[in-house]
């Protein structure tokens, strides 16, 4: 009876592969289990292995890089002539006797031959779900994968199911290559978000260095008289916020070629939770005073570890500020959080000598990197914001000034 062997679905979107090698060829002997080819999907390399023994009489094509719809018969085993492919199968030469006409590949499906994952057969002929690596160690450790439940997809058996059943330690097979760790929904979005930012926003980048010898004197003088604390990143975002208000064409995002103009100034700040990154925006700076932003930033930096943020409060928003400072990261460049035009990495705040005046002194400074949207930023547009926001963090008496919190100096 005749096997065939079906182009697996290795995920829910996959719609074809590409068969990049054949490891077997027509007229092979072969038993469950032996891989048989390696075929390549938009996610990664797999291995396609045989369902069955028996004689290889059938493959789709023997020449590399073909793609195969999925579900599609890519070879069978024990064929005959009625066996069929969507091409003319090739025959083993021991037996050609007469030409068959190609028919159309409409064969469906059949659960036996289900390869969404990989099968293998054991020793008692049960048929499992297992990854190469599971495969490997058990080969090698003599284990009996009936006896054990996976839980990878459709309860695939994964290294950590055999390792926590058996006791088997990861060190003995350091050289394999190991299984993934299924992402969480955020970490599938951000991978996402990203790969479609940076492939379908023209980035570019203007760094600035800024002294902030006065933004150091301001946030000592607030701090020792006002009940709320304010950090960098408050005056940050209020010194920005400022900026953009000069800026008016540089509140504007792209969407379906067109350019769209942004009424209020809301600024989204990262915020790296346990899986990954969030950007809860603060909603209209341009009128709000410190003191408002700091306690706003706050909470929602609360609600965000918690998961407990709304849509609302990290959806849209003008441009993201994103400040590794705190890490010790003097510079760096950040990827643009659609549908804004721009995000401002920041970066630490760093004594060195600086002339000012003709002469030479010890300073603060702190680079600000702003990543734009060229397809709405041009660099003179952008160029003269970034100058903007260092012109008020250099001489910053305008941020307290339009702060609306008069009381706190």
């Amino acid at each position: 009876m005749s096997s065939k062997i079906l182009m697996p679905a290795l995920s829910p979107t996959m719609t074809e592969g590409t068969i990049n090698k054949w490891l077997v060829k027509i007229g092979d002997q072969v038993k469950a289990g032996d891989i048989i080819a390696e075929i390549e999907t938009d996610k990664a390399t797999m291995e396609v292995e045989a369902v069955d023994e028996g004689k290889i009489t059938h493959l789709r094509d023997e020449n590399p890089n073909i793609k195969v719809s999925v579900n599609s018969v890519i070879a069978i085993i024990n064929g005959n002539e009625n066996d069929s492919l969507a091409k003319k199968p090739h025959k083993d030469k021991k037996n050609i006797a007469k030409k068959e006409t190609p028919t159309q590949d409409t064969l469906e499906l059949n659960e036996k031959n289900d390869l969404k994952t990989n099968i293998i057969l054991d020793k008692k002929n049960a048929r499992m779900k297992a990854s190469p690596l599971v495969k490997k160690i058990a080969l090698d450790k003599n284990i009996d994968l009936t006896k054990m439940n996976g839980s990878g997809p459709d309860g695939r058996i994964i290294k950590r199911d055999i390792i926590s059943d058996t006791g088997t330690e990861a060190s003995i097979i350091h050289d394999i290559n190991q299984d993934f760790v299924v992402p969480s929904m955020m970490r599938k979005v951000i991978a996402k978000r990203t790969l479609e930012a940076k492939q379908q926003i023209p980035h570019f980048y203007l760094t600035i260095e800024s002294n902030v010898d006065k933004l150091i004197e301001l946030r000592k003088k607030i701090n020792e008289n006002n009940s709320v604390k304010i950090s960098f990143n408050d005056l940050i975002v209020k010194a920005l916020g400022m900026a953009m208000q000069k800026n008016p064409n540089t509140n504007v995002y792209w969407k379906n070629d067109k350019i769209y103009n942004l009424k209020d100034i809301d600024i989204s700040v990262a915020v790296a939770i346990e899986e990954g990154l969030i950007t809860p925006i603060i909603r209209e700076v341009n009128n709000k005073g410190l003191n408002e932003i700091s306690n706003e930033i706050k909470e929602l930096a609360k609600l965000a570890k918690t998961n407990s943020l709304t849509p609302k409060q990290y959806t849209g928003g003008s441009i993201t500020v994103s400040n590794l400072g705190m890490f010790g990261i003097s510079e760096f460049a950040a990827i643009i959080s659609p549908p804004q035009a721009s995000i401002l990495a920041v970066g630490k705040i760093i004594k060195k000598p600086i002339v000012i005046k003709d002469v030479i002194k010890v300073g603060s400074t702190l680079k600000c990197t702003l990543s734009a949207d060229h397809r709405v930023l041009d660099g003179a547009v952008a160029g003269k914001f970034l100058k903007d926001f260092n012109d008020i963090i250099e001489s910053p008496f305008e941020i307290w000034m339009k702060s609306n919190d008069m009381e706190i100096i």
